[in-house]
């Protein structure tokens, strides 16, 4: 009896381990991490800062960057940040996914097959598109004003999208960031895929 409690109490931690399946692109010319740096995070656009949620997420991202090195600032304080982080995350209405594809069943069928006699309409459900986008950018050399030194002053670009259940981006921030800023700042040029532990807010499934 008690083997067997082992056993099942084992099988549904395992159940409840999702993943979120993430790809990572990343460009820059950072001599490496934090350098010392100080940074001030950004919404990349004005309509993303006014968003409920921006604050939360800035946070997230705010403790990566401390972990990298990083003093994370507010870009109007005392102190001038040498570099701006813009932040961008974003996710799509969902694509509704065939799941199962019923098929009527012969009318002599057997047991098996008892009750599966007529046809069925197909099970389907949605699969959202999340990504998240962080530019950093030497403060000393962009102009605010003059919108084509932004690509000049940009020293880092990284992105990271994933797809799954989750119709919010609050329960898959987390290890979308944990996979962008894994081995940070990587190699330049690098695309690489990474499978990161989330919980299980939106169902068991391996994709988050």
């Amino acid at each position: 009896m008690t083997r067997f409690l082992v056993v099942l109490i084992a099988s549904l931690v395992a159940a409840s381990c999702a993943a979120v399946r993430t790809n990572v692109a990343v460009t820059h010319q950072l001599p490496g991490a934090g350098s010392a740096k100080t940074v001030a995070i950004l919404p990349y656009t004005n309509t993303l800062g006014a968003r409920p949620d921006f604050q939360d997420h800035a946070a997230k991202l705010a403790a990566q960057l401390q972990s990298q090195g990083y003093t994370v600032v507010q870009r109007d304080g005392a102190q001038a940040p040498d570099s701006l982080a813009f932040f961008l995350y974003t996710i799509d209405a969902g694509t509704p996914v065939n799941q199962l594809e019923g098929r009527p069943a012969p009318r002599t069928g057997s047991i098996i097959t008892y009750g599966l006699r007529n046809s069925f309409s197909a099970a389907t459900r949605r699969i959202y598109m999340r990504s998240v986008t962080v530019e950093i950018v030497d403060r000393a050399r962009f102009n605010p004003n003059a919108p084509n030194t932004y690509l000049d002053a940009r020293v880092y670009s990284g992105s990271v999208t994933s797809d799954g259940t989750c119709s919010a981006m609050a329960p898959v921030i987390d290890p979308m960031l944990m996979a962008l800023f894994a081995n940070f700042p990587s190699e330049n040029g690098q695309i690489r895929r990474l499978d990161i532990p989330a919980d299980t807010t939106c169902g068991l499934g391996r994709f988050g």
